[in-house]
């Protein structure tokens, strides 16, 4: 009797870990349950990089090491960047990218969230100068022969040291006159504390120039992208109809990157981890 209640326990917790929410249905989830050290398997791919193959002049060697992207035991994926050796420009961290890839369908709706926890930016802190985590998306385009930002990309939980208690969602794309376009908007939130960070795309009204892109924060509107802000039907199709795919990292930025460059102040370790209890995507019923 007791080990049935312990494993009733166990099926209503994982239950509660990724939320209902009305009118949707969940399509896929990672609930990032197994013991301490192991990686998810839920669906993921880890990418394996060196500083000289990454964008944005980060500074990271992405890694299959435990140490910087492992589940923790207690239903938490931890990814956490890490100073090796006598090197001071030696980091690894770890990134994980989604196996699957989805779109919204016509006259539908379609949610990616998580529930995370990113440092503490706030006061803006010497010791996590250059750290970069984010949950965002990109355009499966991208990993199959397509080009940034042609494919379109989604920032859903973007932030650095400079933005201190703040939040950036951003949508990139290529407009027909230029090489790189972005919108951007920008929430508080408490740092070094758990929230919950979506993007919707509605394409329940027929007119795409009336579509959106929303953000969300806790389950309250932050920012908003319509195909009429785009202006262009060719560029909001890749935004909005697309099929993308989860990413999870975190990065160490040089001096010509968004995050900033890391300093001899920079630590690693959890203080400077993405902390992650699920990722789901919803579909409208």
């Amino acid at each position: 009797m007791v080990a049935q209640l312990a494993a009733f326990c166990l099926l209503f917790a994982k239950a509660l870990a990724v939320p209902a929410l009305a009118g949707y249905s969940v399509t896929w989830s990672d609930e990032f349950d197994g013991p301490k050290g192991s990686f998810p398997t839920g669906g993921w791919n880890i990418k394996v990089t060196t500083p000289a193959e990454n964008a944005n002049d980060e500074k990271q060697f992405y890694t299959t090491y435990a140490s910087n992207g492992q589940l923790w035991g207690d239903g938490q994926l931890f990814i956490t960047p890490e100073k090796r050796g006598s090197n001071p420009e030696y980091w690894t961290s770890a990134r994980f990218e989604s196996q699957g890839a989805w779109y919204c369908p016509p006259g539908k709706a379609m949610i990616f969230q998580a529930d995370l926890r990113g440092p503490d930016f706030t006061g803006n802190p010497s010791n996590l100068q250059g750290i970069w985590p984010a949950f965002w998306a990109l355009g499966n385009a991208c990993r199959n022969g397509g080009s940034w930002p042609d494919c379109g990309e989604w920032d859903i939980f973007e932030t650095i040291n400079d933005l201190g208690d703040r939040n950036q969602g951003v949508v990139h794309y290529k407009p027909t006159n230029d090489d790189h376009a972005s919108r951007s908007g920008q929430v508080q939130y408490t740092g070094g504390q758990y929230h919950t960070w979506a993007i919707k795309v509605d394409r329940r009204n027929s007119d795409w120039t009336q579509q959106k892109l929303i953000w969300y924060k806790d389950g309250a509107e932050y920012f908003t992208v319509t195909g009429a802000n785009i202006g262009n039907f060719q560029i909001w199709e890749k935004l909005a109809y697309k099929s993308f795919y989860i990413i999870l990292n975190v990065a160490v930025g040089g001096p010509k990157s968004y995050g900033g460059a890391w300093t001899s102040a920079t630590i690693g370790g959890t203080a400077a981890a993405l902390r992650v209890k699920y990722v789901a995507v919803y579909h409208s019923t």
